[in-house]
Order: C-alpha cells, then structure tokens, then sequence
C-alpha cells in the first residue's frame, strides 16, 4: 500500500505515547461515538481493525476506551504503535480467517482508496462482522492551502494528491451497496488547520508532502518546494494561513443474520 499520504504523525517524535493531533482530537471522538452506535463499549466488542497499519489511527480512535479486538493487515507489522490490549493478525481482507459474525464491529481508516476488489472485501468484512462498519477515507482530491504563491502551491498539491480517487462518496456507497449493505449514513467531515509549527497537523501534511516530492519521487526540486513552505510559513506568522482537508466517514450496517 502507497504510504505517502498519511494523517498520522511521525510515531519517532514519541515512541512511549504516540501523538494524536490536536486538530483531529474532536474528530477522532466522533469516530469513536459513530462506532458504537450508540451501544456501550462492551456490546462493540470484539472489534475488528481492517488494514491497521503501524496502528496510530487505531490510537488514535480508542486510547482511553475499553473497546479492544483485532487489527489485520497484509504487511507484517513490524513496528506495532496501536493499542497493547488489540491482538495484531496479518491476513489479507479478502479472505479473513475468523468465523461468521466473530465481531461486533468493524472499521476501516484511509485504506478504501487502496482495495482493487471492494465489493468483495466489503463482502468479506460483513461476513465476520455483526455489527456496524466505520469506513473513514481521507478525500486528498481536495486538501487546499491557503497561499500568495497559489499556483504553485496547487501544482505541488495536485502532484502530490495525483491518482487519489474522486467521487469518493459515491464509490463507498456504491460498493457498499453492491456487496449487500445498507448505507445507515454518510457524510462529509472538513477539518481545517491554521497552526504550522511543530506538532501540528499543517506540518506534518507538509512534511509528508515534502518527502515524497523531493525525496521519495524527486518530482519538485527541493529549492522550488521550501519556497512555496516559506510562504505558507509567512502567511501563518501572520494568522492569514489555513490548510483544509475533508474526509468521507460512512457507516455501514451488514444484512441480518438468520
């Protein structure tokens, strides 16, 4: 799975707690209260993480909660920064090795936009699923800063942003649909910065941005970017930046059983 593009802080800034944004605090617990659905932690469990990553975002969603489970992904998770008390499986989504119905809940962060089958993976995780299904998917198609050098802060955007989905919340209903679930709802989340100094969520998007562009593909000459950086960094010296990013969030209900 492509890693570039990441709301997850860098984990070595902390390796005893791993950081959560103060940007994203409020949403995280959104997320948390949209999972149980109402229900008490203990009627949400066992839950199931699909595609877990390092586990930040799972972290990110349950510290501080007695909601634990299972954490799948198909890379081996090495480094493990997700909750101690969530078991940690490398299983491919397509075909899960748990039975029918052996969770109460299921969620998926920002891996929608990497299935090649989602019908079918969305088929599976509704097989071992009895509860609702959280599917969160930051949209990059629109991540938007506000900048004097606008051109080029949109041409090391869009390249940074390139082969993201678009139509992202027809694609999940849709698919959704296609694999026999029913869409309970499904909205659109902005989130909007407007710090840029350490430890905030502006610099780590820009890092990550930074990285890719100069580093990792060596598409933007490093000299072009920090210049477009100093700008941004300008604007916010001046309480006239802001950086927005929008997120899919739906929530998914698997056919009754029986």
């Amino acid at each position: 799975m492509p890693h570039h593009r990441s709301l997850a802080p860098p984990a070595q800034r902390n390796s005893d707690q791993p950081a959560i944004h103060a940007e994203l605090r409020h949403h995280y617990d959104a997320l948390y209260d949209l999972l149980l659905n109402g229900r008490a932690p203990r009627d949400a469990r066992p839950a199931l993480d699909v595609g877990s990553g390092d586990g930040l975002a799972l972290t990110a969603i349950t510290q501080g909660t007695p909601l634990h489970g299972v954490a799948i992904d198909t890379m081996s998770l090495e480094q493990w920064l997700g909750p101690s008390d969530w078991s940690v499986v490398r299983a491919d989504a397509q075909r899960l090795p748990f039975a029918d119905a052996a969770f109460n809940s299921a969620l998926m962060i920002d891996v929608f936009e990497w299935l090649r089958h989602p019908i079918t993976t969305l088929s599976e995780i509704a097989r071992v699923t009895a509860g609702p299904i959280l599917i969160v998917q930051t949209d990059w198609a629109g991540l938007w800063f506000q900048a004097d050098e606008a051109e080029i802060g949109r041409d090391l955007v869009r390249a940074f942003t390139r082969g993201a989905p678009e139509q992202l919340r027809g694609q999940i209903s849709d698919s959704a649909e296609a694999a026999g679930l029913t869409v309970e709802s499904v909205s659109n989340v902005s989130i909007n910065a407007e710090r840029l100094e350490l430890g905030s969520l502006a610099w780590d998007v820009l890092e990550s941005i930074r990285r890719y562009l100069v580093i990792d593909s060596a598409q933007v000459r490093a000299r072009r970017f920090d210049h477009w950086r100093a700008e941004l960094q300008r604007a916010a010296d001046q309480r006239q930046f802001s950086m927005l990013i929008r997120r899919i969030v739906a929530l998914l209900q698997p056919p009754a059983s029986g």
